[in-house]
């Protein structure tokens, strides 16, 4: 892994953040269908899947704020809802459930990674 610093361009941070929370939710089962994802309500930074239940992913990577989860906000969770909704007539195999999830990663030495999940709802 490469070594990020509090200097390095917030752009840099975030991908990290991307990957270790991408290799994080692999670990425990879910498969990366996309990354980066753009739709007409924003971007999905992780789209992933486990069977037919679908999950956009919020990655928040911050160096020194003790909580990235917070900086996630209603009208985020909102965008996000609507755009994984929006994609849900496209994706095979056909979604039963869509969930929006929040992955908080904390770098240092080592990183720390928190998987929030959200509330399953229907497509």
């Amino acid at each position: 892994m490469s070594r990020i610093d509090v200097s390095d361009p917030p752009e840099d941070r975030g991908r990290l953040g991307e990957r270790l929370a991408a290799e994080h939710l692999r670990s425990r089962g879910l498969r990366l269908v996309e990354s980066r994802l753009r739709t007409r309500y924003g971007e999905i930074d992780l789209l992933c899947r486990r069977g037919r239940l679908y999950v956009a992913v919020e990655v928040k990577t911050r160096s020194r704020m003790s909580a990235p989860e917070r900086a996630v906000t209603p009208a985020q969770r909102d965008r996000l809802h609507r755009a994984l909704r929006a994609l849900g007539g496209v994706l095979a195999p056909r979604p039963r459930e869509l969930r929006v999830d929040v992955v908080a990663v904390r770098l240092g030495s080592p990183p720390e990674i928190c998987w929030f999940q959200g509330t399953p709802f229907s497509p």
